[in-house]
């Protein structure tokens, strides 16, 4: 329990002082490009994962977001992995829940001839379950910093390579392969003048995402494992929404790059389950953040059951 206590306080701390954008639409939270602590020889071939996170984003805009994934290992190189979100979102705007995405990958590790190394490889795709116009108790249209989804299918692709057992770099990127948003946000329905932060939405096309990782996995037991890390998401392009005329507007200063800064701690138990938490928040962000995945910190808890 002592070591629960810390990894909670060490994030707590790490969290303080900071504002602006964690802008990631998924994928460096899928699989092994978020946390890469599973022993191959490990007898466990199944694990199924309750987690939650909890977040705070533009203009105080709180979110809870509840995830339910399954992983099994098929042979020793390959795995696959679903994941289902859902988020509950509330604000000056009003409040609003809704299931989010479903997420399907494949993992691939080759065979090192270095035991201290290893490589994985993950593909997978994104599904929305929703379209991203839940609307307040007044009927209309929330931002998409209110949404569970940002309603595009999307295809993934990453790599993450260990090196010595502690050096961990992950790259990845996440294309919109089709584009199903059907938002209706614009600000000026709204008199709040607060609600002029969050940029118009109307059918809003989301460009692609490129990820890049640096973590130092610190290994105080066999049980105990603490991973600081540095995670730069470029965001490929500028955003854009249609106009009240019916014309497509680009979002200037939508593209760019955030740079998170990250503390990961996993406790293991006996027979494989497992408590990961982890904390996030950003250093570096888009001048703007339109897709609505800004965070001032986030606080993620999951707990695994392997069997």
């Amino acid at each position: 329990m002592k070591q629960i206590y810390l990894i909670i306080t060490a994030l707590f701390l790490s969290a303080q002082g900071f504002a602006q954008g964690c802008s990631d639409a998924g994928f460096c939270s899928l699989g092994v490009l978020k946390n890469n602590v599973d022993d191959p020889a490990s007898p466990t071939r199944h694990t199924l994962s309750f987690g939650a996170s909890y977040g705070i984003g533009e203009q105080s805009t709180y979110t809870y977001n509840p995830y339910l994934e399954y992983g099994a290992k098929i042979n020793d190189r390959f795995a696959f992995s679903t994941k289902i979100t859902a988020t509950y979102a509330t604000g000056f705007l009003g409040h609003a829940f809704d299931v989010g995405d479903v997420y399907g990958s494949i993992v691939y590790s080759p065979k090192l001839k270095s035991t201290d190394n290893s490589l994985s490889f993950i593909g997978g795709i994104k599904l929305p379950l929703t379209v991203s116009n839940d609307k307040n108790s007044d009927g209309r249209p929330l931002s998409l910093d209110y949404q569970s989804s940002v309603g595009t299918f999307d295809a993934i692709g990453g790599v993450n390579y260990i090196v010595n057992k502690n050096w961990e770099f992950d790259a990845g990127l996440q294309v919109p392969v089709y584009n199903n948003n059907k938002s209706t946000y614009f600000p000026d329905e709204y008199i709040d003048p607060r609600a002029q932060k969050f940029a118009p939405t109307n059918n809003f096309r989301r460009k692609s995402d490129a990820l890049g990782r640096v973590g130092y996995y610190i290994r105080f037991s066999d049980s105990f494992i603490l991973k600081p890390n540095l995670l730069a998401i470029y965001h490929i392009g500028n955003d854009s929404y249609e106009d009240r005329f019916g014309k497509r507007q680009t979002i200037d200063g939508s593209n760019g790059i955030t740079l998170n800064g990250a503390l990961t701690g996993v406790q293991k138990f006996k027979g494989g389950n497992s408590l990961e938490v982890i904390v996030a928040t950003p250093f570096i962000a888009r001048k703007i953040r339109p897709d609505g995945l800004t965070r001032e910190f986030v606080l993620n808890v999951q707990y695994n059951f392997a069997w």
